[in-house]
């Protein structure tokens, strides 16, 4: 660490270093001569103008470049399938299934603090947040949450990196955080920045990153930038090839909350309890993971272009209430839909609590009007919470002027029941949970 001291005033600082065992060398003054000049046993090792030092690098202008994809659409006919099983297969697939066994490879406890877990409920459903108790005798706590999206970015790096956000935020809130105490860390993945093309999409990606956390009043207070994660070289059979990662950006948000006693888990809690579905399901299908799972069975990639978008002052309005609901004590559990959709939400909330579901989301909030659409569509800002019947009032009363719908119950039959426009399913429990395990259960 360098210090700049008063020449009058080095005398009393370094005593007190000294009395800190702290070191402390005087290796200069400031000077008027215009040039920077360090010397190193009496030879000069630079001598540097000052002007130069400071503006002399030539600036290098960069260009950017307008990119725009368009990809085909999965047509009515490939999407013309056994919701079923794509329901059973999206929630054993790698970005949606358990991670457990990875999970338990790492020591999650620092003295004891952790407030609740990374793996929750009965059923051991992999969390989507983290609440701390850094001080014993405080009952206040820390609430840790992420969200990351990269394969949004084959369509829009601004709404892969607004999604990004909004998931760190909801994370955190559903854990019992509130906007008033929250912030938010960036870890940017890019590739060669310098090509105008990864260049617009940087640029559309820090501008989601003004727009979203500006709205959410939530203020980046630290980060991380990795450019130039790329590989050149040859493929096995001499080619010459070029591999780079896709634009991604990995949000962290850190929030402080005044009781541990109200963090709030993600696995259903009792039968008869209410569930309700906070926020609009649109037909936002594009990069979601069930038109890759619709890709991998037609062996092709499946993209589509309807990217969710992020709508931060509706969504905030649903946060703020869904934050005094759990400040109230009103939510037994609480769980971002994300990746996979309401599908995936509606499986990781019954695993966790290894408890059945009869629900009917056949007329829900929002355009979403086929079965898969409503299922699987990724549209940002949605909720799943349970409540129970003697909170219910107070719940709704609190809820009433955003999108909700109460879409069932919490019962003891082993099974998930979902009524849905056309076909409905009805999916044991076990079979949730072994599907759920099914990916990593050998590592």
């Amino acid at each position: 660490m360098t210090l700049a001291v008063p020449k009058k005033k080095w005398a009393a600082l370094k005593k007190l270093l000294d009395r800190h065992d702290v070191e402390a060398t005087r290796i200069g003054t400031f000077t008027d001569s215009g040039s920077c000049v360090v010397r190193y046993k009496g030879k000069t090792i630079m001598d540097i103008d000052m002007g130069f030092l400071h503006d002399g690098r030539p600036i290098k202008a960069q260009k950017s470049a307008p990119v725009s994809r368009k990809h085909t659409e999965p047509t009515a006919k490939i999407r013309r399938v056994d919701i079923k099983l794509a329901f059973e297969e999206i929630i054993s697939r790698a970005n949606v299934g358990s991670i457990a066994p990875i999970s338990q490879q790492y020591d999650h406890e620092v003295q004891g603090t952790s407030v609740t877990k990374p793996l929750q409920g009965r059923g051991r459903v992999n969390a989507d947040s983290a609440v701390l108790k850094p001080i014993p005798d405080s009952s206040r706590g820390i609430v840790l949450s992420q969200g990351y999206c990269p394969w949004y970015s084959d369509i829009d790096t601004y709404a892969m990196a607004a999604t990004a956000i909004d998931t760190a935020v909801r994370n955190a809130i559903c854990a019992g955080a509130s906007r008033d105490h929250l912030a938010i860390l960036d870890n940017f993945c890019w590739s060669s920045s310098d090509t105008p093309e990864r260049l617009y999409e940087l640029k559309r990606a820090a501008r989601a990153c003004f727009d979203i956390a500006t709205a959410y009043g939530t203020p980046f207070i630290s980060g991380k930038d990795s450019m130039y994660n790329d590989f050149e070289g040859f493929s096995a059979d001499g080619k010459p090839t070029h591999i780079a990662v896709p634009p991604t950006l990995l949000i962290s948000a850190i929030g402080v909350i005044p009781s541990v006693e109200r963090s709030v888990t993600l696995d259903l809690k009792c039968s008869g309890d209410a569930i309700y579905l906070l926020g609009e399901t649109d037909d936002e299908l594009g990069a979601s993971e069930y038109f890759a799972w619709l890709g991998d069975k037609e062996g092709k990639k499946l993209v589509g272009n309807t990217v969710p978008k992020v709508s931060a002052h509706k969504n905030a309005a649903a946060y703020d209430l869904l934050s005094e609901s759990i400040a109230r004590g009103l939510a037994a559990s609480a769980i971002g839909v994300g990746r996979g959709g309401l599908a995936v939400a509606l499986a990781k909330t019954t695993i966790a609590g290894q408890l059945g579901a009869d629900v009917d989301i056949e007329n829900i909030p929002g355009a979403a009007r086929r079965a898969d659409s409503i299922l699987f569509s990724e549209s940002q800002g949605r909720i799943l919470v349970s409540i129970r019947p003697d909170a219910e009032k107070e719940f709704v009363g609190i809820i009433r002027h955003i999108p909700h719908v109460r879409i069932g119950e919490v019962s003891n039959k082993p099974a998930l029941s979902i009524k849905l426009p056309g076909p409905s399913i009805d999916m044991p429990l076990s079979k949730l949970t072994d599907a759920y395990r099914r990916k990593f259960k050998d590592l």
